[in-house]
């Protein structure tokens, strides 16, 4: 009997509920306070919401196999039985973005951007970079990415092809953002930008499953690379040109993951219509 028999019905809607229950229930405070007195700063709590999807992910996993279903996304999310060029695209990519960046800062304005700025964030006071991006990692990135490409992925990839899994989980995880919108500066100052937020998300959900499926359901990549990718943007410094380079990029490369997850699906349904 395979794992898709066994599974219990229902799990996705399991995910996608907690997942938004948990972040949700964290945010509202944060957005009652900004809509009341505003926010000084933002509060830990900010960062403890990005446990939504890894509690999605660990309570959908029981719902359709209990214990021995969490354990198995657990060992396959934190595998490391992928091959070496998914290392360099994980931490790789990030620090090519950092060079191209700076590079497009130099040529637009002259000057180097501050190299004591690096990575430093208003909403993380007083930590050194090593710290910021540590708590990236914990956070957004393992928060986050147990959650998206961890076990919401390959639940839809069991039902659909690829390129429509990473347009659904990219909805869902505009979707889940909207409480941020009320309380986030980075969110609440973008105005018509808002657009090319979503399009960059989707364009990014496509890479993100494009490196997911090539390490094998494996997140260890993907969570190195969204930790660089937020050190990276929401750096203080980084506000204009260097995060909207790095967007950028990202969109051009979602764009290609894109293309080929389509080619896939194509193929892969060309090939059955020819054993049919």
């Amino acid at each position: 009997m395979t794992d898709i028999a066994r599974a219990r019905p229902g799990g996705i809607a399991v995910f996608v509920a907690v997942a938004f229950s948990v972040t949700w229930a964290i945010w509202t405070p944060l957005l009652v306070q900004a809509q009341a007195t505003g926010l000084d700063r933002m509060p830990w709590t900010f960062f403890l919401a990005s446990v939504g999807p890894l509690c999605g992910a660990v309570v959908a996993s029981a719902w359709e196999d209990g214990p021995r279903g969490v354990a198995a996304w657990a060992q396959r999310i934190f595998s490391l039985r992928f091959r070496r060029v998914w290392w360099l695209a994980g931490i790789g990519m990030p620090l090519a973005y950092l060079v191209i960046a700076w590079l497009v800062t130099f040529v637009v304005t002259g000057a180097w951007p501050d190299p004591a700025g690096f990575g430093l964030t208003g909403k993380l006071p007083g930590l050194a970079w090593p710290a910021v991006a540590l708590v990236w990692v914990l956070t957004f990135g393992l928060g986050e990415e147990s959650g998206w490409r961890g076990w919401l992925l390959p639940a839809l990839t069991r039902r659909v092809s690829p390129f429509r899994a990473a347009l659904i989980v990219a909805g869902v995880w505009i979707a889940w953002h909207a409480p941020a919108f009320f309380f986030n500066p980075t969110y609440t100052s973008m105005g018509a930008g808002i657009i090319g937020w979503m399009l960059a998300l989707v364009c990014g959900s496509f890479l993100l499953a494009w490196m997911t499926l090539g390490a094998r359901g494996s997140i260890v990549p993907v969570l190195l690379w969204h930790a660089g990718f937020d050190l990276l943007t929401a750096a203080d410094q980084s506000a204009g040109i260097i995060a909207s380079t790095i967007s950028a990029i990202v969109m051009v490369q979602g764009v290609l993951c894109g293309w080929l997850l389509w080619r896939r699906a194509r193929a892969v349904r060309g090939a059955a219509a020819v054993h049919a």
